[in-house]
């Protein structure tokens, strides 16, 4: 890659110029009427459950409507396949062509949603709202590529969080067990 390769201009485009919406699939299921299964539930802050059945199949992006856990990190999700979605996540779906799935995550991910909140107690976000948000988009392969590269990086974040969880745990049982071999008589 070169340079060249990255020197499209970013345009500012509204959610709805870039993406569908497919709010009218979701169907909220109260947790003693869901049938067990290998499909995610998702509500406003990710995987709730996993059912029989889905209401989704393909790329989405999954932003919390209401109920969200954190208003400062707020809860959007990418996903791939079959899901169950309920009433208290919106789903879109990049444009085909025009919008990449993981940027389209990704680019809303890093906006400062907590400012178009509505309502008190349980904050929620707008569909109208939601479709009103301005994004700097560039070209798609450029989406692409940058995508590519932060699901990368995230994926290699993720790997290497577990690694030093698992050498973090090994030096706790090496610590406890010298310690306790000191204080024996």
């Amino acid at each position: 890659m070169t340079k060249s390769d990255y020197c499209y201009a970013w345009e500012q485009r509204k959610v709805s110029e870039i993406a569908d919406r497919y709010d009218n699939l979701r169907v909220p299921v109260a947790a003693s009427e869901r049938v067990p299964g290998s499909t995610p539930y998702y509500g406003a802050n990710g995987i709730q459950d996993y059912v029989e059945g889905y209401t989704h199949d393909g790329e989405f992006v999954l932003i919390a409507e209401d109920g969200a856990n954190d208003l400062k990190n707020y809860p959007v999700q990418y996903t791939t396949g079959k899901i169950w979605v309920n009433n208290h996540a919106h789903v879109l779906q990049g444009k085909e062509k025009i919008t990449d799935n993981k940027f389209l995550g990704f680019s809303i991910n890093a906006t400062n949603i907590e400012s178009l909140l509505v309502g008190g107690g349980r904050a929620k976000l707008n569909a109208e709202v939601m479709m009103g948000i301005k994004l700097l988009m560039p070209s798609y392969l450029e989406q692409c590529r940058i995508s590519e590269f932060l699901f990368n990086l995230d994926n290699l974040i993720t790997l290497h969080q577990g690694e030093f969880f698992i050498i973090y745990e090994t030096l706790i049982i090496q610590f406890t067990i010298n310690v306790n071999k000191k204080s024996l008589p």
